[in-house]
């Protein structure tokens, strides 16, 4: 019989293994979409779910009554029932932490005495695979209440299901904890952003004097903006010949650039450490480039002038991701900015001291958000492993 590679070591008995529909009750939603939302029990869809995690309500704060759910045929999912999705993006698995009613894209189940609902919980978040394996092959993928219940279940003792859930259970707490502090404190970066550059907050010379009064200037005094020019596609390659070609998000990661396309034929190009804001859809978004790159008509890259420093000019620009494009960007469903648009838009600007001192803080506080990040991404790296070598 095959055993998981990982197990406490006071255990030692066989795991079976049964379909999921031996050992849970399934629930299958109505067919029908409710009309009154004017209750108490949460109507759960498929981005209500966040992986592992507690389903205790509604994003959409949508909520029905036991009426309405007898109305279109739901039935009501007990706490601590399985919900998993089965139809698009297969494989999502949440727990029911209070009554729900579901809708057509989940499916939910109900352990029996053998199984603990927190063990099931993890044991399905390794069967994503399978379900794509088995799913019906439509415009979307899809799972019906038979192919849901064919699912195999591979399970130990009541006394090890508890101890492997309960474990899992506290890697996800320290995971949601760190996600949690992350977003705190991207929080607060972004309140005391709009205090500085609103200059509600100012900061002091190192003789404790009052630094100058922003002025108002362009972008264009400020800054050499170098709109991008794609160059021939024929000269595309993935072997590393020429030069990176800065297109867009995709090439970029983190706030820095990657290489992912090269092109032989460069036209515009920026330097290592150069700014590069997105011009077309997403209009906005800001890194900086590791490396001398051709830039393509999706981008800009942005230089400091003299008495500019680089790493405020790029705190600023961060600041503007949020909310200053939007008044200027064009189109409706396909947005862009010109480089006259960026040239020309006037910003209140600090003295070259003060902007380093800007820079200085703000830099402190990323180096805060990116080290709980990347402890947020290891300990998902590290559970994500844990799954694999603790179930078969």
């Amino acid at each position: 019989m095959n055993l998981p590679n990982l197990r406490f070591p006071q255990y030692f008995e066989g795991w079976t293994r049964l379909p999921i529909g031996d050992v849970c009750d399934s629930i299958v939603p109505g067919r029908n979409k409710p009309v009154h939302f004017n209750g108490d029990i949460p109507w759960v869809t498929t981005p209500d779910i966040q992986q592992n995690g507690v389903i205790s309500e509604s994003k959409k704060g949508l909520n029905i009554s036991r009426k309405e759910a007898n109305n279109i045929g739901s039935k009501i999912v007990p706490k601590d029932s399985i919900v998993i999705s089965c139809v698009g993006d297969l494989g999502l698995v949440g727990i029911a932490g209070r009554e729900i009613v579901i809708n057509q894209q989940l499916h939910a189940f109900v352990p029996c005495e053998k199984i603990i609902p927190s063990f099931l919980l993890y044991a399905m978040s390794t069967k994503k695979l399978y379900m794509e394996k088995i799913a019906t092959k439509t415009a979307v993928l899809y799972m019906n209440k038979a192919a849901c219940n064919s699912i195999p279940i591979e399970f130990p003792s009541a006394k090890e299901q508890v101890k492997v859930g309960n474990f899992l259970s506290r890697i996800d707490q320290k995971i949601s904890l760190l996600a949690k502090k992350h977003e705190l404190l991207f929080q607060y970066k972004k309140g005391v952003m709009q205090k500085i550059f609103n200059q509600e907050i100012r900061f002091k010379d190192k003789a404790g004097q009052d630094f100058p009064e922003w002025q108002s200037q362009t972008f264009d005094d400020v800054c050499i903006v170098n709109m991008g020019q794609s160059p021939e596609s024929s000269s595309y390659n993935e072997d590393s010949v020429g030069v990176p070609l800065i297109q867009g998000n995709a090439d970029i990661s983190n706030r820095l650039t990657v290489p992912r396309i090269w092109t032989s034929q460069p036209t515009k190009t920026c330097d290592s450490g150069d700014l590069i804001l997105t011009v077309r859809a997403p209009v906005g978004s800001v890194g900086k480039s590791t490396t001398r790159a051709c830039i393509g008509r999706g981008v800009c890259s942005m230089s400091p002038k003299e008495n500019t420093s680089r790493d405020f000019l790029y705190q600023l620009l961060f600041w503007f991701e949020s909310f200053k494009w939007k008044s200027i960007e064009q189109g409706s469903t396909f947005t862009a900015i010109s480089g006259g648009d960026i040239r020309s838009l006037k910003v209140e600007f600090p003295c070259l001291e003060e902007q380093v001192e800007i820079a200085k803080f703000l830099d402190s506080l990323d180096l805060k958000i990116n080290s709980v990040q990347s402890k947020l991404e290891l300990t998902k790296q590290y559970k994500q492993g844990l799954l694999q070598q603790m179930f078969i």
